[in-house]
């Protein structure tokens, strides 16, 4: 999980030179969802602010809106994710790749996003 960091809400943020990041969903949430059947994304072009919608997974057991972290333009969409929803079982997957990247709130450090996921085992 190293280099990336995290929202409450199962995206991972990867930042990369010149103000761009990469994002995606963490295997914690595949997992706990099991069987991804379909992937939307938003497109590229899409400006998007922190809680926009930028997608969602539809999984056997319901869809799971995916909800923007940062602030950035979309400047690719990863295609085989949506060609292919079950790479989102494999290593974690990239989804959008954003440019002009702005983080207005504070994500979460891989020691914080295992905090969240085992409160959310405690819960259960």
């Amino acid at each position: 999980m190293s280099g990336k960091l995290y929202s409450p809400r199962h995206i991972w943020v990867r930042l990369l030179p010149g103000g761009e990041a990469l994002l995606g969903v963490t295997q914690q949430l595949v997992r706990s969802e099991k069987k991804p059947a379909c992937v939307n994304l938003c497109d590229p072009g899409d400006t998007l602010r922190v809680g926009d919608w930028m997608g969602d997974i539809e999984f056997y057991k319901g869809v799971f809106d995916l909800r923007c972290p940062v602030e950035g333009t979309v400047c690719a969409v990863n295609e085989q994710a949506i060609m292919t929803p079950q790479t989102l079982q494999g290593e974690e997957t990239w989804l959008l790749h954003l440019r002009d990247v702005r983080m207005p709130r504070k994500l979460l450090d891989t020691a914080e996003y295992l905090r969240v996921l085992q409160e959310e085992r405690n819960k259960r």
